[in-house]
């Protein structure tokens, strides 16, 4: 082929235009061109910005994404109260976290912006974690301070050797003094701190001698205290003489009952109660029945004889015969352990009672007959306590059978030994005692025993708990309640002395006073049960409290009429004395 011939430039490119140069300038605004240009910088602006905006929006939502992973970990360390310790881990953790997150990030100005919104935030996350850990850190203190002061103040409590309390204390406020300067909480705070450290000491001295009823102890303790509350002191003994006159009134009465008088009747003993008297007698006898290491029968026999001297009962013992009763006759169950604790008590007290003569002293008719069908199943007819309590639940279905169909021989041959043995005795409701008889009688063969043996038993129980007193025969439960005026030798007068002035124109004899029960008495005539009415129509009832004050007068009477008879009697040998002096009579010689 042929060879095209090619030519080698030989000098260097110049940026000099080869043809002729013009000086001739254009304003680029002055092109048609140049009418395009704002609007393509506008676009150019527009999308700067919008990329701007779409950063700073995946820079925030990965910030609130990191600070969520913050805040976890500031929570991990709420409760420390070691602030370096916290600081240290937060930033260990979250700063790992932080790396982690940022290297994932490859646009730069997204990695930029979060790294700033980080850094802003950086301060407040790590003065959050001291915060929480220096709230820690006062809660731990505190919690250890209040326990250090009150295992200091149960051993001061619990001291009684001078020395050791005062070692005690001194730790109180020992600690208080360093816990003062670890919280830098102030010379008023630890003054006061110091303060209730004193008050607390003396009020644990005085509740001492309180316990030890040493009441002027306790209040020359307070008294003597220095840099104390005032105003809590001053409460203290406040109620430490209130407490002393407490006590005081009720040992007066106590000691009453402990030296066989009433407390309950004649004049109200101020400062105290009925009630606090009462276990306030039981508290001691059984204190001391404990001492003597009793056993429960004489425990009994101690305490209801002390008792028993001033027509009262043990409240320790009736209310457990009560509650006895209670769970006795309403609560169902199937064997010996579904037994209530408290009727078995209840049942070894009123056994106790019933040997010594004192059970219907301490129960109600219904009670009483529960109890004594009870012990009657146990003893006579060799129960365990679960099938002697079944019995008597029981018994009222077998003891309608029994008095309509048993035993009527024998029953009517006991109400002829009852009318024998009382016929010398003029008692005149001598059907009352027939009624109890027959109760008792229909008691016995309910519960199965010999008709023979239920007449002996009726007698004996006759005999241990009637006695005749103003032509009328009265059970022991009611004895007792007389002992308010004295006992049975006061219902003849005191009945007369309220016939002759409450009423008009009517014979005591005819009349009788009666105790119905419940703290009540009542004058009724001896033919006729029939209410009766004094001479102003108000029913004759009355309590214990008003037989003493009509039992006071009456003695105050007495004494009067006493007085005026020595009065009028003096007067008269005064009165005959001048007569004779005045007379001229001359007896000398014959």
């Amino acid at each position: 082929m042929p060879k095209i011939p090619t030519f080698t430039a030989r000098g260097r490119p110049t940026a000099e235009v080869s043809s002729a140069k013009m000086n001739l300038k254009l304003s680029p605004t002055a092109t048609p061109a140049a009418a395009l240009l704002p609007a393509a910088l506008a676009i150019d602006e527009f999308y700067i910005k919008q990329r701007d905006n779409n950063e700073k929006l995946k820079a925030k939502k990965k910030f609130y994404e990191m600070k969520t992973e913050s805040d976890k970990i500031q929570k991990t360390q709420k409760n420390n109260p070691d602030e370096f310790s916290a600081v240290n881990i937060y930033n260990q953790e979250f700063g790992q976290y932080r790396k982690q997150q940022l290297s994932r990030i490859k646009n730069k100005r997204v990695k930029k912006k979060l790294e700033l919104l980080l850094n802003s935030d950086q301060a407040e996350s790590v003065y959050k974690v001291k915060s929480n850990s220096f709230k820690a850190f006062e809660q731990e203190s505190l919690s250890i301070y209040n326990t250090e002061q009150n295992t200091l103040a149960s051993e001061y409590s619990l001291s009684d050797n001078a020395k050791i309390k005062q070692i005690k204390k001194e730790s109180r406020v020992e600690s208080a003094t360093e816990f003062e300067s670890m919280h830098n909480m102030g010379k008023p705070w630890l003054d006061t701190e110091i303060k209730t450290i004193n008050t607390d000491s003396a009020i644990f001295d005085a509740d001492v001698a309180i316990a030890n009823k040493n009441y002027n102890k306790a209040k020359e303790i307070l008294l003597g205290a220095k840099n104390v509350d005032a105003e809590e002191i001053q409460k203290r003994i406040i109620t430490i003489e209130k407490q002393k006159q407490e006590y005081d009134a009720t040992s007066f009465g106590v000691n009453k009952i402990l030296n066989g008088e009433n407390p309950l009747i004649g004049p109200v003993i101020s400062g105290t109660t009925d009630k606090k008297i009462l276990e306030g007698t039981d508290a001691v006898l059984f204190s001391l029945a404990e001492k003597n290491n009793l056993s429960e029968e004489r425990t009994f026999s101690e305490v209801d004889q002390v008792f028993a001297q001033t027509g009262l009962l043990s409240p320790t013992y009736e209310e457990l015969i009560q509650s006895g009763y209670t769970a006795g006759s309403s609560t169902t169950f199937d064997n010996l352990a579904d037994i209530p604790p408290v009727l078995i008590s209840a049942i070894k007290t009123a056994e106790i009672a019933d040997k010594m003569g004192r059970l219907n002293v301490y129960t109600t008719d219904e009670q009483e007959t529960f109890f004594k069908n009870v012990i009657i199943s146990k003893q006579i007819l060799g129960m365990n306590d679960f099938q002697a309590i079944k019995n008597a639940r029981d018994f009222q279905l077998n003891y309608d059978r029994a008095v309509i169909n048993g035993a009527t021989k024998q029953r009517n041959r006991t109400f002829t030994l009852i009318e024998t043995k009382f016929k010398d005795t003029k008692a005149t409701n001598i059907g009352e005692v027939k009624g109890y008889a027959n109760k008792l009688f229909n008691m016995y063969v309910a519960s199965n025993i010999d008709p023979f043996k239920a007449q002996r038993l009726v007698i004996d129980d006759l005999e241990k708990n009637l006695q005749i007193v103003d032509d009328y025969a009265y059970m022991k439960r009611d004895i007792d309640a007389f002992k308010s005026i004295g006992g049975l030798d006061m219902v003849k007068p005191v009945k007369e002395y309220i016939v002759e002035n409450k009423m008009v124109n009517e014979d005591s004899k005819q009349f009788f006073l009666r105790y119905n029960g419940g703290g009540i008495f009542e004058i009724r005539r001896k033919l006729d049960l029939a209410p009766v009415f004094d001479k102003d129509n108000q029913p004759m009832i009355y309590f214990a409290k008003d037989l003493y004050l009509i039992n006071q007068e009456r003695e105050t009477a007495a004494r009067d009429i006493i007085k005026k008879e020595t009065i009028e009697l003096q007067e008269r040998k005064i009165k005959a004395k001048e007569e004779f002096e005045t007379s001229g009579f001359d007896i000398t010689g014959s």
